[in-house]
């Protein structure tokens, strides 16, 4: 719970500093069934509170007039940022390699990237609808 608390103070602090008005969250539900640790940190990641840091994250921003968005993490480590080709292929543990650009990066990085893509393309999309600001907490579909 310390450790939340910690982390979810700097993505907040972070965010008022760089003047971001949404931050962007992967859908984490069901992660423990979609994730594959090494053995030596199977416990580790098996008692990590996820829901736990996205309310202190959600809680945090909302008392800074920040949104949060949830964004469907479905193939962000495969979709290059660059050219926006998917493929399994790109991604080798945690190398990502575009195939057909060539683009690397870490894996993680990667879907962070896209995930932050997504989050931008939601905020977009709700502005030309002609709404000023997001909803509070938004849960993407997929």
């Amino acid at each position: 719970t310390d450790m939340n608390h910690r982390v979810s103070k700097e993505i907040v602090r972070f965010a008022v500093q760089n003047k971001v008005d949404v931050i962007g969250l992967e859908d984490l539900t069901g992660i423990r069934d979609r994730t594959e640790t090494s053995k030596k940190q199977r416990y580790t990641h098996h008692s990590w509170a996820f829901y736990e840091l996205q309310s202190f994250i959600e809680y945090k921003a909302r008392e800074k007039g920040i949104s949060t968005v949830y964004v469907d993490p479905a193939y962000t480590s495969q979709t290059c940022p660059r050219c926006n080709h998917i493929s399994k292929n790109n991604r080798h543990k945690k190398s990502f390699v575009c195939e057909c650009c060539g683009h690397s990066l870490h894996a993680d990085l990667i879907g962070a990237r896209n995930i932050e893509s997504r989050a931008r393309t939601y905020r977009y999309t709700l502005e030309v609808q002609g709404c000023s600001q997001p909803p509070i907490r938004e849960l993407s579909t997929r």
